[in-house]
């Protein structure tokens, strides 16, 4: 296999603008024993508590300033409205390192676990 090594990748249409490639990407079960479906560049979940998560990167990302967007889903018929952060609250680790990032899921009055969690990560 070869490798391509570049600065920048530039887009042939639309006015050749940037592209900025994903960092780390995953898709996972958080509820239960927390299982990655497929990702890239994630090692490994920690389950910190109900809805919390440390994501952590196989390779570390140049720096800690790097946007996270991230989705999920809850696993009963029950509606709610979730939100994520890439750093959580209520005294679990907080930290964004270039090794890791935090992922939660909370609706209006409480952490959620949900099965499926997706998170990507751009620098």
């Amino acid at each position: 296999m070869s490798t391509l090594r570049v600065n920048d990748i530039i887009e042939a249409t639309s006015g050749g603008g940037k592209i900025w490639p994903s960092r780390a990407w995953v898709n996972f079960n958080g509820t239960g024993t927390v299982a990655i479906r497929a990702d890239g560049n994630v090692s490994s979940i920690t389950d910190v508590g109900t809805g919390q998560y440390n994501i952590n990167f196989s390779n570390s990302i140049a720096d800690a300033n790097y946007a996270v967007a991230a989705t999920n889903t809850h696993h009963t018929a029950v509606t709610y409205s979730y939100w994520v952060s890439s750093q959580y609250g209520s005294g679990a680790d907080e930290s964004r390192t270039t090794s890791k990032v935090n992922f939660g899921a909370y609706d209006a009055s409480a952490w959620r676990d949900t099965t499926v969690c997706n998170l990507q990560v751009t620098r």
